[in-house]
């Protein structure tokens, strides 16, 4: 333990037993889920200090937090409602537990608008599924309102993201060890994760293969982009399998393959990603990775919990890995290797 002059602070306490300042608050509220030798750090070092719960700091009491779920235009999930909704909320929700929680949801373009403007009233913003123009993440740094982004990693920021690189290296595994050949990718060019998703697919290429040149990828800005053509590119290219950047593309391409007279999985592999609502009721059901969209909410939450009520500064840059979801759109390997 660090040797101090004097204690008055959780901060104080959690620096002398390498804690954080959450963990010390959780000790001294005889919370759960803390370690034995953890909890008898701590307690020795309160009553070396007379460090006791009426002279530290208190958290803040509030009887309601405010916070802000920013989410895509409604145009956009219109198309592609590539997340659950209500997991995220209930996610939320139980992270915060006994503090009592009022959720916004609005869109990117209106808390650019409130930010903007300066007439944002909340404790906390969760950023979810999108992004912010670097005018407003200014105002936002400059500003005492705590807020984090799912899904989005950018330097410098506060974020929990899914391991997209992880994920689609999980399903060209898969789909290499299913037996499937020459594995293409379509992908998107606007979404920020896509590119950590194509090193996924590259990654998956090269351990499973030697070497990750002349892949065929095919790119779009957005599904609409997604036609005959794209699924010509991938025919005349050989392919028996394509790793879709998620699985609404999965499914708009599997459209256009069907028209062509192109059997899925018989003749032809598909993987999505999002583990999205659309995904769950489409036939056939689409081989994918799940956002772990719980968990991001949750950690998060807790995270900005943490921040407004005991004034915690640390930062927060997290990955989880997404669970990996089997579906019909893949042919198994032994159903291939039948005569």
């Amino acid at each position: 333990m660090k040797e101090v002059k004097e204690v008055n602070t959780l901060e104080d306490i959690a620096k002398i037993c390498n804690v954080s300042a959450s963990t010390v608050s959780r000790v001294l509220n005889n919370e759960p889920g803390i370690s034995d030798d953890t909890r008898e750090r701590v307690f020795d070092t309160a009553k070396k200090y007379n460090f006791t719960v009426q002279k530290r700091r208190r958290p803040i009491s509030r009887s309601m937090v405010t916070i802000i779920i920013a989410v895509p235009e409604h145009s956009q999930l219109a198309v592609n409602p590539f997340y659950d909704m209500g997991e995220l909320v209930t996610a939320i929700h139980g992270a915060f537990d006994t503090v009592k929680c009022h959720l916004q949801v609005q869109t990117f373009g209106d808390l650019e608008e409130q930010i903007q403007t300066e007439a944002i009233e909340s404790d906390g913003i969760i950023c979810a599924f999108g992004t912010l123009s670097e005018d407003t993440l200014h105002t936002l740094r400059k500003g005492r309102v705590p807020y984090l982004f799912l899904n989005r990693t950018y330097e410098g920021e506060n974020y929990i993201s899914c391991n997209n690189l992880q994920g689609m290296l999980t399903l060209g595994t898969y789909l290499y060890r299913q037996g499937y050949k020459k594995i293409g990718y379509l992908g998107c060019s606007d979404i920020p994760v896509n590119e950590d998703r194509y090193r996924g697919y590259l990654l998956a290429a090269h351990e499973n293969t030697g070497t990750c040149d002349n892949l065929p990828v095919y790119t779009v800005k957005e599904i609409e982009d997604i036609n005959q053509t794209t699924a010509e590119y991938f025919v005349e290219n050989g392919c028996d399998a394509v790793a879709c950047f998620n699985d609404n593309f999965a499914i708009r391409l599997i459209g256009e393959f069907q028209s062509r007279g192109i059997s899925i999985p018989e003749n032809m592999g598909i993987t999505g990603f999002d583990d999205s609502p659309m995904r769950r009721i489409f036939s056939p059901s689409i081989t994918t990775i799940s956002l772990s969209t719980y968990d991001m909410g949750f950690l998060g939450a807790r995270w900005l919990l943490d921040n407004i009520t005991r004034k915690e500064t640390r930062e927060l840059r997290l990955e989880v890995n997404g669970s990996f979801i089997p579906g019909d759109s893949v042919i198994h390997k032994q159903d291939r290797e039948k005569p």
